[in-house]
């Protein structure tokens, strides 16, 4: 099967899923893991920086949503960097605390563009409310994994802390008289806020995120109690075998070209109405003309 090919657009956002390998519970929510993917995802961002919009953690997959920095070819390369870097650093990690070896994710995240300002905001409180969607946790907030909502909702920058074991290596390892905690050091995470909040106050920003999240949590619960469902909440959830996966498969289904709030495509509309001449988007592909013999 072919590959989708990617094409890095300037001055666009992407919104991006991964699972885990058949879709083990291996991000599932403790301190420990939490503490461990802000703190891989702080790394990575320092040294590849890329305007990160949100970070979501579900149980066996992340959501990321993310652009560059600016429209030059080292910034835009940032933003494969920045997945190789955090992909890494959080297999490593899980790998040494669950004993195992091998790749964490199954495949290649499936990255989409986010073709307008209200559909990247769309993105962003699917990828937060998430657990809720599926049942985990019956409010954003109980979630103890890594996720967006605690930075967007209060302004509070989440904090890591992790071991630098390239530096521990350096000084001798476990030659050394030293534990690797005495090379400690601790990392900030900070999200970029959505281009259209740019022009809010923190506060009308935090706000606006609140109330949203809110009112997407209280749908959930009407779906869960008209279905007889209850959330699974943190007693349950700390239960979970990290090896264990879904009962259910997962139904195949398409991936979306794009993301995008309106269901208006300008130039394809007049091509089909006939107008031949009209000019597509950079980077689309013109449909080839059809001549019909009768």
């Amino acid at each position: 099967m072919t590959r989708r090919l990617r094409w890095l657009k300037t001055g666009t956002a992407y919104c991006e899923t991964q699972r885990t390998v058949d879709r083990q519970f291996l991000l599932k929510p403790s301190k420990e893991t939490r503490n461990i993917v802000g703190a891989c995802a702080g790394r990575a961002l320092k040294k590849y920086p890329v305007k990160l919009f949100w970070l979501d953690v579900n149980i066996n997959h992340k959501h990321v949503g993310r652009a560059a920095l600016s429209d030059s070819a080292e910034h835009l390369e940032n933003l494969f960097r920045f997945d190789q870097l955090f992909n890494s650093l959080v297999t490593r990690e899980l790998n040494r605390i669950y004993d195992r070896e091998g790749p964490l994710f199954s495949t290649r995240n499936r990255t989409h563009e986010a073709t307008d300002d209200s559909a990247l905001e769309q993105q962003l409180f699917y990828a937060v409310t998430n657990v809720v969607k599926d049942g985990l946790v019956d409010r954003v907030s109980h979630w103890e994994g890594v996720s967006s909502y605690n930075q967007l909702a209060t302004g509070q920058v989440d904090t890591y802390t992790y071991i630098d074991r390239t530096a521990w290596h350096r000084a001798g390892g476990r030659h050394s008289k030293k534990p690797p905690e005495a090379f400690t050091k601790t990392v900030t995470l900070e999200l970029s806020p959505l281009p259209e909040w740019e022009h809010m106050s923190p506060g009308k920003r935090q706000a606006h995120f609140r109330r949203e999240v809110r009112c997407q949590e209280s749908a959930f619960r009407e779906v869960r109690e008209r279905e007889g469902r209850t959330a699974m909440g943190r007693k349950k959830l700390a239960k979970v075998d990290p090896r264990d996966r879904p009962k259910t498969s997962k139904p195949k289904t398409r991936q979306p070209v794009c993301h995008s709030s309106t269901f208006d495509y300008y130039a394809s509309n007049l091509w089909m109405g006939g107008f031949w001449n009209v000019g597509f988007p950079s980077g689309s592909i013109r449909p080839p003309p059809l001549r019909v013999c009768t």
